[in-house]
């Protein structure tokens, strides 16, 4: 199921909550307030590195490369968010 960010406008606070594309959350979390927004969320562009070479083996060393660079960078947002709280 998808995560959606909600902001409460009474209370301002932020949640996420999971649920189906066609459902939609009804109250806050926090104060059931029934004014929500839906926080717009960026969406994943994936890019693609293309090796130099058509050999196999360039291809899976350059995709291994290519996720190793967003792991990085997944743990360096999970760290930020760590270290807000």
């Amino acid at each position: 199921m998808p995560k959606y960010v909600y902001k409460c406008t009474d209370c301002e606070e932020l949640f996420e909550v999971y649920h189906g594309m066609n459902e939609s959350q009804e109250s806050c979390i926090f104060c059931s307030s029934k004014g929500l927004n839906r926080v717009p969320q960026m969406t994943f562009h994936k890019v693609s590195v293309e090796p130099k070479s058509d050999k196999v083996g360039d291809r899976v060393e350059a995709a291994i490369e290519e996720n190793r660079g967003l792991l990085k960078e997944m743990k360096k947002e999970r760290d930020y968010y760590r270290d807000d709280n």
